[in-house]
């Protein structure tokens, strides 16, 4: 019996150590996730000049613009982009349409979206959609006031306004 107990004692050692391996990364996950939820975010404002202009605005025709986060690569946020310039554009007064690049260390080049956008195209240049105003989801439409101020922001797929619709 002790000679059993001798070979299994190297294997029992490496499952120990695999197990507090993964309970150390398990708990470095939870820390990490826990400070995130309990970082205060700034509410999202427009401010031009936190971001750099990737394409130009066009004279402004409404007093709202609504603001899609864009992934280059996220093929579903591009598509809720257009869904939403089409929905938008059967509006007497549409409001000023505009896209943010994100999670890009580089500047890219102006973004080819198969849409007019009235409010331009920006880089997040800084992080600030991710580290100052705490966003993650590709796609979440934030609408704004003439002044900046937010009105609202909603998820990719949800038409930003009173109705809720889906598109």
């Amino acid at each position: 019996m002790s000679a059993f107990r001798r070979d299994r004692s190297l294997p029992d050692g490496l499952a120990a150590a695999v197990l507090l391996l993964a309970a150390g990364v398990f708990a470095g996950l939870g820390l990490a996730w826990w400070r995130d939820r309990v970082r205060r975010f700034e509410t999202p404002a427009w401010v031009a000049e936190r971001f750099v202009a990737l394409a130009p605005e066009a004279p402004r025709t409404s007093d709202e613009r609504w603001v899609v986060a864009i992934h280059p690569r996220c093929v579903h946020c591009q598509a809720h982009l257009r869904s939403l310039a089409r929905r938008i554009a059967r509006r007497s007064r549409p409001p000023t349409l505009a896209a943010l690049i994100v999670d890009q260390p580089a500047r890219p080049a102006p973004p080819e979206l198969g849409v007019s956008l009235a409010g331009g195209a920006w880089w997040d240049s800084a992080q600030v959609w991710r580290e100052a105003w705490g966003r993650r989801a590709y796609g979440e439409t934030f609408r704004f006031d003439a002044g900046g101020r937010l009105l609202s922001a909603t998820p990719a797929g949800v038409l930003p306004d009173s109705t809720r619709s889906r598109l």
